[in-house]
């Protein structure tokens, strides 16, 4: 015998509470989720990108640097070893069509040793490279953004040059 109480009525129907449904709903809702993964993305290509910009400009500032030894080692050896004109020849080199500096800040310093007992010349060339996004709250920039240590960097570029044998 099976007891009244115990047995469900066949046209009752269970009832859902509200809350919950919507729980179930939402739990396997994606909307949004691309935008977060987005956005915890860019917190780490963002600077990943600045690096990326401020290692080249240093690289391209350096290849000029370079370049401006060697024509300054060219024109040193054209010369048999004598260094009139070629400080200035060098520092024209940073001069543009109209005048302006093709480098940022001040001119580069141009050192030149004379012949050595080798018959060796050193023509070297440094520049004082300043970072874009490490400037300084008195270079212009934000100290809370500014790397420490990295306000300056010197790029210097040397070359040494064989000599022909002094007459």
């Amino acid at each position: 015998m099976i007891l009244p109480f115990c047995q469900e009525k066949p046209t009752a129907r269970k009832r859902h509470q509200p809350g919950i449904t919507a729980m179930k709903r939402l739990h396997n809702d994606q909307r949004g989720v691309a935008a977060v993964e987005t956005a915890l993305a860019m917190l780490v290509l963002v600077p990943l990108l600045l690096v990326l910009v401020e290692g080249a400009r240093a690289l391209l500032e350096y290849k000029q640097l370079q370049n401006a030894a060697m024509e300054g080692a060219r024109m040193l050896n054209r010369q048999n070893g004598d260094t009139t004109g070629v400080e200035s020849y060098i520092s024209s080199l940073f001069q543009g069509s109209n005048s302006s500096q093709t480098i940022d800040g001040a001119p580069p310093t141009v050192s030149i040793s004379p012949r050595d007992a080798n018959n060796n010349a050193t023509v070297q060339v440094d520049h004082a490279f300043t970072p874009l996004i490490a400037q300084s709250g008195s270079q212009g920039g934000s100290d809370a953004f500014s790397l420490s240590g990295l306000n300056n960097l010197t790029l210097s570029a040397k070359v040494v040059t064989a000599l022909p044998a002094a007459n």
